[in-house]
């Protein structure tokens, strides 16, 4: 089944996708908009340039503030397998998450009268799909955050 999904990207992957770029065009991206604004660089990579500016800026705003603000839009094709994952407390959980202010996991199964390690489980299977980031706040807590802000199920 075809899954649309709109999402917040994680820090690292912000920066892998960075680094692809300098890669790719063999230099970092204030060179890359220095030559492109002077239009030493052709105007077709006017798509990878706007992307880049987007994907700098935002994770110089997470280094500085601590937040990082940059969305995309993924179209996936999900097997027989992980469409069995989202089950329906995972579903709750991805919707609690919005919804509750949460201070750790067994905060959050506290107010979902779930188990602790149930829940913690099926953070773990979110996380592995791309919909649930871990943040460690002060020494002990992980806290659980959605990265997903839509999902969207293509039957064609």
């Amino acid at each position: 089944m075809l899954v649309r999904i709109v999402r917040e990207l994680t820090p690292e992957e912000v920066l892998r996708r960075i680094k692809r770029y300098e890669k790719e065009f063999g230099m970092s991206f204030d060179e890359f908009e220095e030559l492109f604004l002077k239009r030493r660089i052709d105007r077709s990579k006017i798509g990878a340039y706007f992307d880049w500016a987007g994907l700098v800026h935002a994770y110089r705003g997470y280094v500085e503030g601590g937040e990082l603000d940059y969305m995309i839009e993924e179209l996936r094709e999900f097997s027989p397998q992980q469409m069995r994952l989202l089950t329906p407390k995972r579903i709750e959980l991805l919707y609690s998450l919005v919804s509750l202010r949460v201070e750790s996991i067994s905060d959050l199964a506290r107010k979902l009268k779930r188990n602790v390690k149930n829940v913690y489980q099926d953070l773990k299977i979110l996380k592995k799909l791309g919909f649930v980031e871990f943040r460690k706040r002060g020494k002990r807590n992980i806290v659980p955050e959605t990265l997903v802000e839509e999902i969207t199920f293509l039957i064609r």
